[in-house]
């Protein structure tokens, strides 16, 4: 059976939305330098999460190796599968949770600090 098509319906802008739309518009372009400044700051700052996130991950996995352990070994300690350990050591855009990043620490006798400045 196809796929039901949306339909869609148009309609004329009242002209209060009009004006509504027209200042939103103004308001936008007068920002745009500080609504672009901000994404900028933003989008940095998730970077920088991501690379301590990133480093956090490859650490682990330099312990891992260090104290012999396989990701099977890690794997029952954790309750994490080994396919998901794997994909955190070696997948570059992941956002685990912290709660599995301190299981895994855990599971090296190792523990996960937060801190902010």
């Amino acid at each position: 059976m196809p796929k039901r098509q949306p339909k869609r319906i148009r309609r004329e802008l009242t002209p209060e939305e009009n004006r509504q739309w027209s200042r939103a518009l103004d308001e936008t372009e007068t920002r745009k330098e500080e609504i672009l400044a901000m994404g900028r700051r933003i989008k940095s700052a998730n970077q920088r999460a991501k690379a301590a996130v990133r480093d956090a991950l490859n650490r682990l996995k330099a312990e891992r190796q260090a104290q012999g352990l396989s990701l099977s070994d890690v794997e029952e300690k954790t309750g994490i599968g080994r396919s998901a350990l794997s994909r955190l050591e070696n997948e570059t855009d992941l956002n685990p949770t912290v709660v599995t990043l301190a299981r895994y620490a855990e599971a090296l006798g190792k523990k996960i600090v937060v801190g902010f400045k």
